[in-house]
């Protein structure tokens, strides 16, 4: 602790970023350490391992402008919109651990081009990930810290520094954490229950009276209702097109002509024919997916309150209303976080709840362990309550 200290008094640029490795989307909140503004960094979820020579040619002739992609030992990687372009796939049946390092540095690599941070630099890295891969944390630290003190070639400059911390949070922890500070005292007296519906799985996690009693993961995610309207359907979708999902979302709510551009046929009337076949469909289609979820949920303990976040939770949220209705919970969404609208600039709304209130969390344990005394609110319109400090010592450390 005293050498982190002593280490942490040198004029060395600071960087802190948490990262959300969605299968959507993968998410970060960074800043620059302690004064910077946080903001948002987004990018798609595909990730396609590649050859040198091919990143030689991406950078001979587009630049780098809209490409992402990252050079780590001898394995290089391009992600996101680059990323399809070599057939890459958002890798929803591997752990999320398994692309985490180059999904990291090419985060580093986004806020360091963001804020204008060269080499040299101390980072400070916070990740989400599923709360049955949190064994795996710690080596994903090993290889990114590894990764960057060797440097990772990117498409700008080689990005090099020192990982201080590396700290790994389960999904979930920043929205409960938000619930708990809160409720207060009140919190040890309550059975809490949170559903999280993403795009590879849901989640579910019971605190009973203040501890952690259970932890369950299903594949019962946006993939699964997406991969059964393409078989059903069976018109030639493929459930890799993104717009799959936006379509459905907004047929979610009404709009059933938002399906209609899914369509391969090349004639109106085959066109006519496709959209009367999604709208069949669809419904069917989730009616199952919301008894398959009720149906996994049937055992859960009785609780007090339900904690539900999760895009997926929007699409069926008239279903999980009436649900809980029966079963006399209350339901508070995404915990009751609030979004300052000075941070969202990219319109993710409640899609970046956990990790913003995770990253207060971080950051409040940075200043409390490094000694710093934060005087403001770390986004100017914030309304969010002061999280809670950690011990400096539940960090994984490398240096």
């Amino acid at each position: 602790m005293n050498q982190l200290n002593k280490d942490m008094g040198k004029e060395h640029l600071k960087l802190v970023v948490s990262g959300d490795l969605g299968g959507s989307q993968v998410k970060a909140i960074a800043q620059p350490y302690p004064n910077g503004v946080p903001q948002v960094l987004a990018m798609e979820p595909e990730i396609a391992d590649v050859s040198k020579n091919s990143i030689a040619r991406v950078s001979q002739e587009g630049g780098y402008t809209n490409s992402i992609w990252v050079g780590i030992n001898s394995e290089y990687y391009a992600l996101g919109t680059l990323a399809k372009t070599f057939a890459g796939t958002s890798a929803l049946r591997d752990l999320k651990g398994y692309y985490a390092v180059p999904k990291l540095a090419s985060l580093l690599w986004l806020a360091c081009r963001r804020f204008g941070l060269k080499s040299d630099t101390d980072i400070f890295v916070q990740v989400l990930l599923p709360p049955g891969e949190i064994a795996n944390g710690k080596e994903i630290g090993k290889k990114l810290g590894q990764a960057i003190n060797r440097g990772i070639i990117t498409p700008t400059t080689k990005l090099k520094g020192q990982i201080r911390n590396f700290y790994i949070a389960p999904e979930g922890s920043g929205i409960i954490g938000y619930r708990r500070r809160a409720l207060g005292a009140s919190y040890s007296q309550k059975n809490v229950g949170m559903l999280m519906l993403g795009y590879r799985n849901a989640n579910f996690i019971f605190n009973q009276k203040g501890n952690s009693a259970l932890s369950e993961t299903t594949a019962l995610g946006m993939n699964w209702l997406v991969q059964q309207f393409v078989e059903r359907t069976a018109v030639g979708l493929s459930k890799e097109d993104e717009r799959i999902v936006t379509a459905i979302l907004a047929a979610g709510k009404g709009n059933f002509d938002a399906l209609r551009p899914l369509s391969r046929q090349a004639t109106l009337m085959g066109v006519e024919s496709d959209l009367k076949r999604f709208q069949k469909t669809l419904p069917d289609v989730r009616e199952d997916y919301c008894r398959a979820l009720m149906r996994w949920m049937r055992n859960i303990a009785a609780l007090d309150e339900i904690l539900i976040c999760g895009g997926t939770a929007d699409f069926i949220r008239e279903e999980l209303t009436e649900h809980f209705q029966r079963e006399n919970v209350p339901i508070v969404w995404n915990g009751g976080v609030e979004i300052p609208k000075a941070l969202d600039t990219l319109g993710l709304g409640d899609r970046i709840a956990d990790v913003w209130a995770a990253h207060m969390t971080y950051i409040k344990m940075l200043d409390k362990n490094l000694g710093y005394e934060r005087k403001q609110e770390l986004v100017p319109d914030s309304n969010s309550p002061t999280p809670q400090a950690t011990s400096l010592s539940q960090l994984i450390t490398y240096r």
